[in-house]
């Protein structure tokens, strides 16, 4: 499975620009934004869930505490 750092260097950017396209950041050139997703098409590249979730956007989990209804 590709890295980040994988389409980084295959694109020849840093892994900053490769965020930056992730997140369509309006400061990435046309070019180099299809340069990127070129190599992310080429590498098979998918971001990783766990990496979004750090990220602190939302992970779609639900908690649920119950007390222990057992009486010993």
């Amino acid at each position: 499975m590709a890295s980040i750092k994988d389409v980084a260097k295959k694109a020849g950017v840093s892994t900053a620009t490769v965020s930056r396209v992730l997140n369509n950041h309006p400061s990435v050139v046309p070019e180099t934004r299809q340069a990127v997703r070129d190599a992310m098409d080429f590498l098979c590249y998918v971001p990783s869930k766990s990496a979004i979730q750090l990220s602190g956007k939302c992970s779609g989990l639900i908690a649920v505490v119950l007390p222990n209804l057992v009486n010993l």
